[in-house]
């Protein structure tokens, strides 16, 4: 199949973009988003979509981060959309928040798209994450412990991390790179190199050049297919599994309101779980497996947490009550008690 058919048929078939609607893409100069830009360009006026090209310059690699905004800039222009540009000192954002540059870089960048976003009465933001990117992404995760939840990976459509309003889609989840690298070649589709992709400091890559290779080498020649078949199914179950949970946390609340007695001790330990989660979810608060565990096998003890809640935000203290909801427990100021006996200083 013609792959501007192909992301047109991933895109009605999945809902990504409305017809005669507005989108946002976001453009790094490398060759996924400059074909991404290339196939949605070509499919906009049948669609009549409008096309807005956004690009951040992470001011990380110098002459070459200023070199991928003017080819961007210049494409843009060549295409007839507008174009929309920020700049952001990603290393002093990763001191300021004590996070990893790839941490720091990714906050960044979504921060730019939902700003951007918002100002132009945007809710569709196109991103180029392909197949590749989900394989290196499920590997990344299971070696940092992830969930269930993580482990299934990115999904076609989700809400922005910085903006739950706007929704983010990713038109190539299944492609390849190697045809996006194709297309490009055929095509004359220009794009930049970044460099540091080739760093084998950075844990993805290393699983991208090292790992990926041996394992299709010496285990399994079909890995990414069997690894995307893996991910599709833990989406799909856990989609299920938070369906279940808030339909059973509905139920606690309703027997709350009742003044009657919750069993969370009666539930499946993978519904304890997610039942957990999803109440951590609403309360803002970061979940992490040990926090989950804590909470569950030790009710009515508190966990120091450090919340991001506007209503709850810094440091505070949960606890699991024994019906099975979370509550913030609230710290009493300490008074102050006379000392017993009395320390005198005093030279004799």
């Amino acid at each position: 199949m013609d792959l501007a058919a192909q992301i047109s048929r991933n895109i009605a078939s999945r809902k990504l973009f409305p017809d005669e609607g507005s989108g946002l893409v976001a453009v790094s100069g490398g060759v996924d988003s400059m074909v991404l830009l290339d196939l949605l360009a070509k499919l906009a006026k049948k669609h009549h979509w409008v096309l807005v090209v956004a690009h951040l310059n992470h001011r990380l690699r110098g002459a070459e981060s200023e070199g991928d905004q003017r080819l961007v800039e210049t494409t843009a222009k060549r295409l007839g959309l507008k174009f929309v540009t920020e700049n952001c000192d990603v290393r002093q954002v990763a001191r300021r928040r004590k996070i990893s540059i790839e941490m720091a870089a990714r906050e960044c960048r979504h921060e730019f798209l939902a700003r951007t976003s918002r100002s132009l009465g945007i809710t569709t933001v196109a991103l180029a994450h392909h197949a590749d990117d989900q394989v290196e992404l499920f590997f990344l995760r299971l070696f940092r412990g992830g969930s269930v939840t993580s482990l299934g990976g990115m999904n076609w459509r989700s809400p922005s991390p910085a903006d739950p309003e706007i929704f983010l889609v990713r038109p190539m989840l299944n492609l390849k790179k190697s045809v996006l690298q194709d297309f490009a070649g055929k095509e004359g589709v220009d794009y930049r190199e970044d460099q540091s992709n080739q760093s084998l400091v950075i844990p993805r890559n290393r699983i991208r050049e090292q790992l990926l290779p041996l394992l299709r080498k010496n285990y399994q020649p079909g890995l990414d297919e069997v690894v995307a078949r893996a991910m599709e199914i833990l989406r799909d179950e856990d989609e299920c599994m938070k369906i279940l949970s808030e339909r059973e946390l509905g139920k606690f609340r309703k027997k709350e309101r009742e003044k009657a007695s919750p069993n969370f001790a009666g539930l499946p330990i993978a519904m304890q779980r997610r039942w957990l989660l999803a109440q951590l979810d609403r309360l803002e608060i970061k979940p992490e497996f040990e926090m989950i565990e804590f909470l569950r096998l030790h009710p009515d003890k508190t966990l120091s947490i450090e919340s991001a809640s506007s209503e709850h935000r810094g440091n505070r203290l949960i606890k699991l009550e024994s019906n099975g909801l979370i509550r913030f427990v609230r710290i009493r100021a300490g008074e102050f008690q006379p000392l017993a006996e009395t320390l005198s200083l005093k030279k004799e």
